[in-house]
């Protein structure tokens, strides 16, 4: 649903991404980078999440984020900064970033706080089933119905929601059930998609009679 949008800003940020390499900015600069603003941004907002305005940061910092995102993607495809670490880096960061975002949510009063851990736990575990593939001679999985861009798109429009302060708890409520299913679905798709991938149906030899 948003690839033709990171097609664009790839596109887009060409330019920004070959002036930071060759002032020796890699991709795991700005992988890490992401993740320790994003860390920040969380930390900010649970702190001083008596002011509602203070969430309105959290989909502005997912909009800059998916620039850093694009930036990476454009330093890594063409200009052969893929690497091992790199990869672990991104992997990391990922799972670090939203579980930042969503946390500070749990503080809102009325917002359920089981619902919000258990959607937090169950975004890392659905990240964790992608990463299940590489272990079992798989490609790492990106199957399911909420990725990782769909469910910081769900907690960006909560974030604005809430501090525009227009948006009821309840409703984020009833978003949060329907994302918790979603993301078990996810995680069963991934791991079956994996498993097929390298499960071969037994080869059937018909013997032609004499």
């Amino acid at each position: 649903m948003l690839t033709p949008l990171r097609t664009g800003l790839q596109k887009l940020l060409h330019p920004l991404a070959k002036i930071l390499f060759d002032d020796g900015v890699r991709a795991i600069h700005v992988t890490s980078c992401a993740g320790l603003i994003s860390v920040a941004v969380g930390v900010l907002v649970a702190a001083f999440a008596f002011h509602p305005w203070i969430f309105v940061l959290i989909p502005i910092w997912i909009l800059i984020r998916m620039l850093f995102n694009a930036v990476e993607a454009v330093l890594i495809s063409e200009f052969g900064q893929h690497s091992r670490l790199g990869t672990c880096a991104h992997e990391l960061s990922r799972i670090v970033a939203e579980t930042a975002l969503f946390l500070p949510f749990a503080v809102i009063p009325k917002v359920s706080l089981l619902l919000i851990l258990t959607v937090t736990l169950l975004a890392i575990f659905s990240e964790f089933a992608g990463l299940l593939g590489p272990l079992i001679k798989a490609s790492r999985r990106h199957d399911g119905p909420l990725k990782s861009d769909m469910r910081l798109v769900c907690f960006g429009v909560f974030g604005a929601g809430i501090g525009s302060g227009y948006v009821l708890t309840a409703p984020i409520n009833i978003a949060l059930a329907v994302m918790t299913v979603l993301l078990l679905i996810t995680i069963f798709a991934r791991i079956r998609r994996a498993v097929a991938e390298v499960t071969k149906p037994p080869t059937v030899e018909v013997y032609a009679p004499d």
